[in-house]
């Protein structure tokens, strides 16, 4: 989503460390259950995650305006669905309201037709 993966992976080599910081694990020990643990989502899955909740905001008006105003969205039925622009550029398609719609629009009914952004997180 317009990051490096080699960024990337330097992003999940620091949470890790922070991770094995907090619970006062030594360097070589595996850390993927106190990411869980500590309910620390991987830098890829936070991504996905962020720009999905941005998204559910924009829908539901809790969003500011500028970012409200980067969606446009149709309801089927009473399921909101988000509209992806068509975009050109590679610099287009890494934006968020073109990553949003994508994200936003794969997730299962019952997150994206949530009551509250409380419910929509879990």
């Amino acid at each position: 989503y317009g990051i490096a993966e080699r960024l990337l992976n330097q992003l999940q080599i620091i949470q890790n460390s922070a991770a094995k910081l907090v619970t006062g694990k030594y360097k070589y020990d595996h850390v993927d259950n106190d990411l869980h643990d500590l309910h620390w989502l991987q830098i890829k899955k936070r991504i996905v995650f962020k720009i999905a909740l941005l998204s559910y905001k924009a829908i539901n008006g809790h969003a500011p305006v500028c970012i409200q105003d980067m969606f446009t969205y149709s309801y089927q039925g009473y399921i909101p669905r988000l509209l992806t622009p068509v975009m050109n550029t590679r610099l287009g398609q890494r934006s968020l309201s073109f990553i949003g719609p994508k994200i936003f629009n794969n997730l299962p009914i019952q997150i994206t037709t949530a009551s509250n952004t409380d419910s929509f997180k879990k």
